[in-house]
Order: C-alpha cells, then sequence, then structure tokens
C-alpha cells in the first residue's frame, strides 16, 4: 500500500527538494495514462488524495481554533504550480461573496425581506482569510475569522453560520457532480436560499466552467472534522445552467389554516393546511408570543413568497411571514 504524504516545511529547502524528488520517484512507477480522460481522472483523484491526507496534522503554519477551507485548482488556467491571477482572484472574490450570501439565506436571524445588502455581523462572521499554499496543482489554505462567537451572533453558536455555508456549497457541488438527477440535485440545494445566493453560486459555477478550471475543497472545523468534494469544469458547467434556467417569482400570499407549531430556536411557525404543513419564517422574538396567543386556532397568514421553478416543473416555496391573525369561525370569506 502507497505511504501517505505529509507535506514539509516550506521553509526548510533541502527537506522540499527530497519530498519533491520521492513523489517524482513514486509517480515514475505508476503505469502512464493511456487517454487524456484518464489522465484527468487520475489529476482529480490525485488532488483529492493530496487535499484528504494533508487533513493530518502537518508542518504548515494553521491555527487549529480557526475552521480551514482549502482548495486545489487544476485545468487549463494552472500551469508549474502556478494559476492565472485573473481567474484565481475572481474566484476567491466571488466564492467570500458567495458563503455570505449563503449564509445570510441560512441564518436564523436574518431580516423578513431578503432585498438590501448582507448585514455587517454577517459578513464578519464568514470572512474568509488567506493562508499558506501547498503543493498541488495550485493549492490555497483560507481560515476563518479569528473570535468567532456568540458576541456577534447570538444564538447561532461558534463557527455554526460559516460551517453550515460552506456545507450548503459542497452539498451543491456534490449535487453537480451526480452522473444523473444533477439538475435536480443543484436544485434541491439551492432554491430554498432565494435569488441573491442562487445569483452568487450561479456566477461562483461560471468561473471554473468558461475558464476550463477543476477545484478541489476541503473543509475543517470543529462540527466538521474534514469533508472533500470535487467540482470540474463540466460538473459547473451543469450547475450553472440548472441555475441559469431556473425561474425565480417573488409574490405574496394568504394562508388560512390551525397554527400547529413552531420554533423560537429555528425562527418559524408550522400551519396545517388541508393536512399538509406549511412552514413560515418569522423573528425569532415573535415566535413565542404568536404561540401562545394563537395554537390550535385558525388564523389568517399573510406571507411574501420566494416560487422557485426548475425547467422539469419542480417547484419551492419559501414563505416569510407578514401578518398573523386569529379567524373568527364566522368569518368564511378568505
Amino acid at each position: 500500500m502507497t505511504a501517505k504524504h505529509h507535506f514539509p516545511d516550506l521553509t526548510d529547502k533541502a527537506a522540499l527538494r527530497a519530498w519533491m524528488a520521492a513523489r517524482r520517484t513514486e509517480a515514475a512507477h505508476k503505469p502512464a495514462p493511456r487517454s487524456l480522460a484518464e489522465f484527468r481522472s487520475t489529476q482529480l483523484k490525485k488532488l483529492a488524495r493530496t487535499m484528504q491526507d494533508d487533513s493530518e496534522p502537518s508542518n504548515l503554519p494553521q491555527d487549529r481554533d480557526r475552521p480551514i477551507l482549502k482548495f486545489a485548482l487544476d485545468g487549463k488556467t494552472v500551469r508549474n504550480h502556478q494559476a492565472e491571477a485573473s481567474v484565481l482572484g475572481d474566484w476567491l472574490h466571488t466564492l467570500q461573496t458567495a458563503v455570505q450570501s449563503v449564509a445570510y439565506a441560512l441564518d436564523d436571524l436574518r431580516q423578513r425581506r431578503e432585498a438590501g445588502p448582507v448585514p455587517g455581523e454577517i459578513k464578519r462572521a464568514t470572512r474568509l482569510f488567506s493562508g499558506p499554499v501547498f503543493a498541488s496543482s495550485y493549492g490555497m489554505i483560507l481560515q476563518g475569522a479569528p473570535d468567532l462567537g456568540q458576541t456577534e451572533l447570538p444564538g447561532s453558536g461558534t463557527e455554526a453560520l460559516l460551517d453550515k455555508a460552506i456545507n450548503r456549497i459542497f452539498d451543491v457541488a456534490d449535487g453537480a457532480s451526480k452522473q444523473s438527477d444533477a439538475e435536480e440535485a443543484v436544485l434541491e440545494a439551492v432554491l430554498p436560499l432565494g435569488r441573491r445566493a442562487i445569483k452568487q453560486l450561479s456566477d461562483l459555477s461560471h468561473i471554473l466552467a468558461s475558464t476550463g478550471t477543476d477545484v478541489t475543497l476541503t473543509w475543517e472545523s470543529k462540527s466538521t472534522i474534514s469533508r472533500t468534494s470535487t467540482l470540474t469544469s463540466a460538473s459547473a458547467a451543469r450547475c450553472r445552467k440548472a441555475l441559469q434556467d431556473a425561474k425565480i417569482d417573488d409574490t405574496s400570499e394568504r394562508l388560512i389554516g390551525f397554527l400547529v407549531g413552531g420554533s423560537k430556536q429555528r425562527g418559524f411557525i408550522e400551519l396545517e393546511i388541508e393536512d399538509k404543513l406549511i412552514v413560515v419564517r418569522t423573528a425569532k422574538e415573535d415566535v413565542t408570543g404568536i404561540l401562545a396567543a394563537h395554537t390550535e386556532k385558525e388564523v389568517q397568514v399573510d406571507t411574501h413568497v420566494l416560487i422557485a421553478r426548475s425547467p422539469g416543473g419542480r417547484e419551492h416555496r419559501s414563505y416569510v411571514l407578514i401578518e398573523l391573525q386569529n379567524r373568527r369561525s364566522d368569518d368564511v370569506s378568505s
């Protein structure tokens, strides 16, 4: 069995040369790929193995109290362990923006309406900072913000929001990599996030698809020991197409049903309407009062609805509370 390789101290030139020589010797004993597709597959497997192996302790200077996102770029824009500056810059900027947008969509403290800029506390909680590069086609380590905790996001817990956002992006990458039903898998992960996140994730996919670049990502945090995902330029193209083809509509809708539950911690109430359970998001501080006054009663709920429809006809609805009141039994009007 091939031994795992751990990266040397990058400041020790002799150790680095010896490490690279060992890698070349190992490569010389392996059969050469017989086709371009086989070569590409081998390279992606090497990237994934490198990222996974490096999840163990190494000599890279990392702050283990901060979450770590490692990414390795490969493909047309990477040559001799160097990435084109324009592609790398666009990737990093769009990745950060996408993380913020997804985090805002998943935040339990999100405002009732999604319009307007991402709040400053969300941006601070999801900042990524550049760290060292590592041996691969082109690899870089990003770290989460230091001192991330409940003073910034009450109720969210340390790293919780950033961890949820990164894992959702990994869900999208994994879905896009499926051999069948990739479109449905992407939409399942993205549509509930709303317009802003859909656009940012579409832009992130476009960078890879349009430049012929692949990326392998590994995420490590206190909540996620290690998770690795690969997004090739081809799967990124499938992801972008699925998101671009989805039709997004905003509307208002009045719901009439029985209030049967909710969660203050997660900021929603539940309505039972004709044997269906509808989840309506609302401010956390309002949930307790609403449940105390209206549980098991028939209510009239005015909502703002985001509707996302895929070309195949799949539909997702996301409800946000505007106004709620009891509906008297003798009032049968809607």
